[in-house]
C-alpha cells in the first residue's frame, strides 16, 4: 500500500484504505462511519521517558488513519489489530 497505488484508487473512484479488526470487532470510524484506514505506528508521550530521552525504550502504538475524514484512532496492543481484506 504505497502512496502512488492509493493515489491511483483515488483517481479512479475506488475505495482507499484498508479494513481492519480490533480484539475480534470491526474497526469503524467514530466520526463519519467509514471502515476503510491507514496504517501507521507512533510513540506514545512519556514526559517522564522524554525528559531523560527514553523515548525509544517505550512500546509503539498503532494508529488507523481513517481514508475518508483523516480522524485518528490509537491502540496500544499491536497484537489485537488484523488487517481484514
Amino acid at each position: 500500500m504505497g502512496f502512488f497505488s492509493e493515489f491511483s484508487k483515488a483517481l479512479n473512484g475506488d475505495e482507499s484504505g484498508e479494513r481492519y479488526a480490533v480484539a475480534g470487532h470491526a474497526v469503524t470510524c467514530p466520526h463519519c462511519g467509514s471502515h476503510r484506514f491507514f496504517e501507521s505506528s507512533a510513540l506514545p508521550d512519556g514526559r517522564a521517558g522524554s525528559f531523560i530521552g527514553l523515548e525509544w525504550a517505550g512500546d509503539s502504538a498503532v494508529t488507523l488513519i481513517c481514508a475518508t475524514c483523516g480522524h485518528v484512532d490509537w491502540f496500544a496492543s499491536p497484537k489485537l489489530v488484523e488487517r481484514v481484506s
